[in-house]
């Protein structure tokens, strides 16, 4: 079998497992009916929220004051219980916890969600949005509308889109100015078809791992560099074990914030606006905080690092490289919503 044969069967055994497994779990929370999610007589009802970040991150404060918020607004009807670094898994682990309801709410980027539902990896097309105001203005209208239907069919009801900023080129091996620059370099991508191709495209050798596994992966030399945020760069001491980072800006991220669709849906009105209003709050303070963290985190990293700027020129040679990958992913992603999102981003 060739290549080209070889990824084809691997990507169609990967959506068969994919749909599978989602079909399963909605199943599964479908036979569990309702009474997983009542409120006790005796107690308020757990929402444990669960995030990769660490505690000093604009996400992890985000959750705190959700927490607050909603316990004051609800006079004590909910109780917040708020995990950071991974403390209740792995990215998949917490997803698939959070779709069956042991686990209420996640913070995860839609490329961490595509699993559950292919739509969402339209977000990891890279070199495609234009700006972070034009990702928050999309994802408010229509074209995130269609995003949080796709993640009501397989369980999830997306509460917020929260600003994740700018993702970078990090490595131990050179600044990246050029796709030259990248060719050879072991570098790790988040769980998704559509990031494995992207940066295959880009000459580099991508390696799928989890988030909680990246620093040692580094320090041991496992892989040459990855792709991020400034914020977790600093916040998470990422500079410790990595030399290089190149503004890139290949994807202006977002998180979206998830919660158990039935949950959700098994709540009385009252008790869904006053959630509501707890994440609105939230997520105001989130934005603002992280674009302030953003700006802070990558002075102090100039002063540790070795960071260089790509100019637009220089960035068009990237977006030229990944463009066909947008065509590849037209069947399962729907050409229709590539060409939405290509229009509402770029």
């Amino acid at each position: 079998m060739t290549r080209q044969g070889r990824d084809k069967q691997g990507d169609a055994q990967l959506s068969r497992r994919v749909f599978l497994g989602s079909t399963l779990a909605v199943s599964a929370l479908s036979a569990l009916g309702g009474a997983r999610f009542a409120r006790a007589a005796s107690g308020p009802i757990i929402l444990r929220f669960g995030a990769a970040q660490a505690p000093a991150t604009a996400n992890v404060r985000a959750m705190e004051l959700f927490r607050d918020e909603l316990g004051k607004l609800s006079g004590g009807q909910f109780k917040v219980e708020v995990y950071p670094s991974g403390q209740l898994g792995s990215f998949r682990e917490t997803m698939e916890a959070t779709q069956l309801g042991t686990q209420q709410m996640q913070v995860a980027t839609p490329s961490i969600a595509s699993p559950f539902a292919r739509k969402m990896d339209v977000m990891s097309l890279l070199f495609l949005a234009g700006s972070k105001e034009k990702v928050f203005a999309a994802m408010e209208g229509d074209f995130g509308k269609r995003l949080g239907t796709a993640m009501e069919e397989v369980g999830f009801k997306i509460l917020a889109w929260w600003d994740a900023a700018p993702r970078h080129f990090l490595n131990n091996r050179r600044p990246i100015n050029t796709p030259a620059d990248l060719k050879g370099l072991k570098m790790r991508v988040q769980e998704s078809p559509v990031w494995v191709k992207s940066m295959t495209a880009l000459g580099a050798n991508p390696v799928a791992l989890d988030f909680k596994e990246l620093f040692s992966a580094l320090q041991q030399n496992v892989i040459d560099g990855y792709e991020g945020l400034a914020t977790d760069v600093d916040k998470q001491s990422m500079h410790q074990v990595v030399k290089y980072m190149s503004l890139s800006s290949h994807l202006f991220d977002v998180f979206g914030v998830y919660i158990n669709k039935r949950l959700y849906e098994g709540l009385t009105s009252e008790q869904q606006r006053m959630l509501n209003e707890a994440m609105r709050t939230a997520t105001v303070w989130q934005r603002r905080t992280q674009a302030a963290d953003v700006a802070e985190s990558q002075a102090k990293l100039l002063k540790v690092m070795q960071v260089n700027d790509i100019s637009p020129a220089n960035r068009k040679l990237f977006a030229e490289k990944v463009r066909p990958v947008y065509r590849e992913f037209e069947r399962d992603l729907g050409k229709d919503l590539i060409d939405e999102a290509i229009k509402a981003l770029s």
